[in-house]
């Protein structure tokens, strides 16, 4: 009997125990922040609903969004990682535009930085110190007006005339049918890119080998009935390197949703498919790093290499030692940022193309503009010039651009680098804060924050920090970014100006993180879009090719993006 009343005592005991350390284990809410009560009666918390959602949408943002609206509070937190402390989502710009432009307690948050070590000593994986300054001195000239119109604006152009090329090529053979342009638009920004960094000194290129097979294929023959039917048209592999610039943002973005990114990147590295890919990158990034130390070293400076390499050259000097164009910072660099500008506009002129199909009234006006703007080309029956367009103020396809990023903006997320409050609540050090720009006040109306609880700088700070929410913000409505000069309804310089401020965005972030490359971005959408609209009508694609679904990861971009084109 003794026996069995200890073998009693010891089972309650270590129930009492094992129920205690679930106890301990489970969600732990942080004091005055709304919160799912029944996530933290689960150790999974909010996990199962938001990999359901996510299966659904295939976007994170559109669960945060969610969650925002369903707690009815600018700030409320999820449990996404278990054992883990709390997810916080705020979404409030004027909060957000203060944590990320003025406050030094909040920085790059580590998850993503574990989750892009694939990607070496790119600067985007640095919090905002030495080795972050380090590398953005280094590409310092590369977003400068001079290099931009000299060096990137013809490539952009050129790409650009080879884009609508292929357009015509596709429309010529679908006769009346729409055809898939996503590719094209991602090789179109793939050789911007790497033109950007490689200048002449690369000789592969991904649009031109499509133009060249699509040259000396047949039109298919099409059935009256078959017209809603998309035009499928073979495609020629791209070169190695090319691919993996494709690539290498699929292995971020899945080792950034992993729940042990450092473990995994390990494991890849291992694996053969890995280090093709990387392998790859580092072949041919050291020999155009090779091509740019002769180019500079000859007085040569033209790339967006070189120009990097003429940076290390005046800092070594300065410091009063030899340059060492043998890191392999110049190599991570360059190849993070190809990757970030392709991966990224890519997508946003997919998105734009597929706004203008399905507004027809917007694409009207948009190549009116650029009709009456360059009207001496429109007269002489020829394109705008690069020359011509570059100098030319274009206040409506600026808002129309503006418009499309402001509802396709993915969340920008900051961590707790020390104990600190965001609007009177306390967030501890190693908190991630997720800023949710998809919804109120962004896309839905904003939520009413008693202002002596937000920091005495957000109070002071001078901005749009909500649109007029009278209309309807989940429309498409480009003219919310313009300010009328006359009484008309005119749209051209002369009738409206742009203001980039008018209400809250936070597309490419803020401060001193804010995204390095965007003036690149509006150049190349400006361009290719306006040659796009020039050229071509939109036309009405059927529905089952016109979902606005997307997939979220570095940007969001669509799951479709069809065109059926008539020539204008």
């Amino acid at each position: 009997m003794p026996y069995v009343a200890h073998l009693f005592v010891a089972l309650i005991i270590f129930t009492f125990a094992l129920y205690s350390l679930y106890q301990w284990l489970l969600p732990k809410p942080i004091p005055g922040i709304a919160y799912n009560l029944e996530a933290t009666k689960s150790l999974f918390g909010d996990i199962p609903d938001m990999i359901k959602e996510v299966s659904l949408t295939g976007e994170f943002r559109v669960w945060c969004a969610k969650q925002v609206e369903k707690m009815d509070s600018p700030i409320c937190q999820v449990f996404v990682r278990p054992f883990s402390k709390p997810w916080v989502m705020l979404a409030d710009f004027r909060e957000s535009k203060d944590i990320l432009t003025r406050r030094k307690e909040f920085d790059k948050s580590s998850f993503l930085s574990d989750g892009m070590a694939c990607m070496g000593s790119f600067h985007g994986i640095y919090t905002t110190g030495d080795k972050f300054k380090s590398n953005r001195q280094l590409i310092q000239d590369l977003m400068t007006t001079s290099f931009l119109n000299n060096h990137v604006g013809p490539a952009v152009y050129n790409k650009g005339l080879e884009v609508i090329e292929l357009f015509e090529m596709k429309m010529s053979l679908a006769n009346g049918r729409p055809f898939s342009v996503k590719k094209d638009f991602e090789y179109a920004s793939l050789d911007i890119m790497v033109e950007f960094a490689f200048g002449k000194n690369w000789a592969h290129t991904a649009t031109g080998s499509q133009i060249e097979l699509l040259s000396r294929t047949g039109a298919p023959t099409v059935e009256p009935s078959a017209l809603d039917q998309p035009v499928t048209f073979p495609k020629v592999p791209i070169v190695d390197f090319l691919n993996s610039v494709c690539e290498a943002p699929e292995i971020v973005e899945k080792t950034i949703n992993a729940i042990m990114p450092r473990l995994q990147t390990w494991w890849w590295s291992k694996q053969s498919w890995y280090k093709r890919i990387f392998d790859e990158k580092e072949r041919v990034m050291k020999e155009q790093v090779a091509i740019g130390v002769e180019s500079y070293r000859s007085g040569h400076v033209s790339t967006g290499i070189e120009h990097m390499l003429m940076r290390e050259g005046i800092r070594a000097e300065k410091g009063g030692r030899e340059p060492d164009f043998e890191s392999n910072v110049f190599r991570d660099e360059m190849f993070g940022d190809i990757i970030g500008g392709h991966h990224t506009t890519s997508g946003a002129m997919m998105w734009l193309a597929k706004y203008l199909t399905d507004l027809p009234q917007i694409q009207t006006k948009l190549r009116l503009v650029l009709y009456k703007t360059f009207s001496t080309a429109k007269e002489e029956n020829r394109l705008f010039t690069l020359e011509e367009i570059r100098r030319a103020k274009l206040p409506y396809l600026d808002s129309v651009i503006e418009e499309m990023l402001r509802i396709n903006a993915v969340t920008v997320t900051r961590e707790a680098l020390c104990d600190t409050t965001i609007l009177g609540c306390p967030i501890k050090k190693g908190t991630q804060v997720f800023f949710v720009s998809n919804g109120p006040g962004f896309l839905s109306p904003s939520i009413p924050i008693d202002d002596s609880k937000r920091s005495e700088a957000s109070r002071a700070a001078k901005i749009n920090s909500t649109w007029d929410e009278t209309r309807d913000l989940t429309l498409f409505d480009p003219e919310r970014w313009l300010v009328r000069k006359n009484k008309g309804e005119g749209l051209l310089e002369t009738d409206v100006d742009f203001n980039g401020a008018a209400g809250p965005q936070l597309v490419f972030g803020s401060g001193p993180r804010a995204c390095w490359g965007r003036r690149l971005a509006y150049l190349e959408m400006k361009i290719i879009i306006a040659m796009l609209v020039w050229n071509f009508h939109l036309l009405e694609t059927p529905p089952a090719l016109s979902s606005h679904a997307g997939l979220e990861g570095i940007a969001r971009i669509p799951q479709q993006c069809y065109l059926r084109l008539n020539k204008t």
